[in-house]
């Protein structure tokens, strides 16, 4: 059977599973911001195939399958944020020098350390990426096998969460 929607059947199909979707990928993944870009990018590129996707199983059930796929291929992908993590760790303390300046600069810099350990795995991630390793967001995109749009709107979290951090 070919999947054939209109606008409105999408959007009522958003509408009516959606929250759903996002408790489901939430169980797997545990960060609301990922679990919404989870089912985001389904619902995106269900609409990207809507006229050319042939489905062996009802819709809900595709939708949820696809869900809960994306969701612990989310957890296989980003556990190489460890290694990122521990390179980053790694170059605060090689450039720590104990001359005056640094020794002032050590306290600001173990907080943004301790902010950037905060932000949720792929948010995390990503900042490092962008801000550390000067990568651009076509680039994270790419290594990360993601959508570049997910790269921005996890980076603009990103900042958004350590603003807080950083100034309470």
């Amino acid at each position: 059977m070919s999947l054939t929607l209109d606008i409105s059947g999408f959007e009522a199909l958003f509408a009516v599973n959606y929250q759903a979707l996002c408790a489901a990928s939430y169980r797997i993944v545990q960060d609301k911001d990922i679990a919404e870009d989870i089912v985001q990018d389904v619902f995106n590129k269900l609409w990207e195939k809507r006229g050319v996707t042939a489905l062996n199983t009802p819709l809900k059930s595709y939708l949820f399958q696809t869900v809960i796929e994306q969701s612990l291929e989310y957890l296989k992908r980003y556990r190489l944020s460890f290694n990122i993590e521990a390179e980053f760790a790694e170059d605060t303390l090689v450039n720590g020098n104990l001359n005056e300046q640094a020794m002032a600069l050590k306290g600001v810099s173990r907080r943004v350390n301790e902010a950037v350990r905060s932000l949720p795995e792929v948010c995390r991630m990503i900042f490092i990426l962008s801000r550390f390793h000067k990568m651009s967001y076509a680039e994270i995109a790419a290594k990360l096998e993601i959508p570049q749009k997910m790269v921005e709107g996890q980076l603009r979290n990103a900042i958004r969460r350590l603003s807080r951090f950083l100034l309470y």
